[in-house]
């Protein structure tokens, strides 16, 4: 999926307007929250694109590993997947009604 694909539907998903709408707990998540406001932007050569540069960059205490587009990339392909794939259970039922 293109980045701008990508972005906007995210985006939409924040304001309410897709079918999901993600939120975090706050407390057991405050790297990944961290890791998305602070994921900057770039132009590429296909447009606008996540910028992944420091992701090549040694861990130190200033840019942890946790801070970093991994953990964004994560989130973006578990709610990619949930908003475009929704899973629908379907349970067979037999005629005796035993599952």
């Amino acid at each position: 999926m293109r980045y701008d694909e990508k972005y906007l539907l995210i985006n939409q998903g924040f304001a309410g307007k897709q079918r999901l709408m993600p939120f975090f707990n706050c407390q057991n998540n405050d790297d990944l929250i961290l890791a998305i406001q602070t994921a900057g932007v770039v132009r590429g050569r296909n447009g606008f694109c996540k910028d992944k540069g420091g992701e090549k960059l040694d861990e130190t205490e200033e840019n942890l590993l946790e801070h970093r587009t991994d953990g964004t990339d994560a989130f973006d392909t578990l709610y990619i997947g949930a908003e475009k794939f929704p899973y629908k259970e379907i349970y067979p039922v037999t005629s005796s009604g035993i599952l």
